[in-house]
């Protein structure tokens, strides 16, 4: 609809399509922020982000989606300072450690955009909130939590197939597998 259009609208049309605004915004905040988690699981920099934003910084970039995926007024400094100390010990535990936290991540971010998720199985919110709170976890701590979502989705009566989810899945148990103890 054109502005010269707008001008005929009924006020109570002008309105009510208003209100509808606000939950298209909220769609739109979504869409934007799973886009970008999607553009980094595939090895865009946040430069490459910046640019297609129209932003002018990578900080912008990472800090529109710290924004995007959290709550009003959430600072983007302690986030850094926490993923930042979350590397390091994750590096200490070997760089398998570090692809597994990445799957874990990736594979949420999957689970939470796939339509249809929780009516997959009635254990599916169970492994959502498994693995969301092994996205920030000490290493031990994330390869066990990781263990039991596998367990849990391995009980599933229907499974998730070729939708992104499941190749996020298909990624996390592959980085599972590398980061078991070789008995």
């Amino acid at each position: 609809m054109s502005f010269d259009e707008l001008r005929g609208v009924p006020p109570e049309d002008s309105v009510a399509a208003l209100a509808g605004l606000a939950s298209l915004r909220a769609d739109l905040d979504r869409l934007e922020h799973h886009l970008i988690a999607s553009a980094r699981d595939h090895g865009a920099s946040w430069s490459q982000i910046a640019t297609a934003l129209g932003l002018r910084s990578r900080q912008a970039a990472e800090q529109r989606w710290l924004r995007l995926g959290a709550s009003e007024g959430r600072s983007p400094a302690p986030v850094r300072v926490e993923r930042q100390r979350q590397r390091s010990v994750d590096e200490m535990a070997g760089p398998a450690m570090a692809t597994l936290r990445s799957a874990v991540q990736a594979t949420l971010r999957r689970i939470e955009a796939e339509p249809g998720w929780d009516a997959l199985d009635p254990r599916a919110d169970l492994v959502r909130n498994t693995l969301s709170t092994a996205a920030t976890a000490p290493p031990g701590a994330l390869f066990s939590l990781v263990s039991q979502a596998i367990e849990d989705l391995d009980s599933f009566t229907v499974r998730p197939a070729g939708s992104t989810a499941a190749l996020a899945l298909d990624r996390l148990r592959a980085a599972w597998t590398a980061t078991r103890p070789q008995a």
